[in-house]
């Protein structure tokens, strides 16, 4: 089985959201970051207004104040 490319929780509870619409949206922001920076996104990413967390290349999560990028 391989690993997920990402994980996404909540910014203001760190509970994980694993629904259909939050993976979708975490794979269009992805795309969106490949096409602006020629690179894969990595670690924490934060949508403040979405109450949402993407951590990509598979790096758990861990205080919500080491995140590296906010959106």
């Amino acid at each position: 089985m391989t690993q997920p490319e990402h994980s996404i929780y909540s910014w203001s509870s760190m509970e994980p959201l694993d629904t259909l619409e939050m993976h979708v949206l975490a794979r269009a922001y992805r795309a969106a970051w490949r096409s602006l920076h020629s690179r894969d996104p990595v670690s924490r990413h934060v949508i403040e207004s979405l109450d949402v967390m993407f951590v990509f290349g598979n790096q758990p999560h861990t205080d919500p104040a080491a995140n590296k990028a906010h959106v």
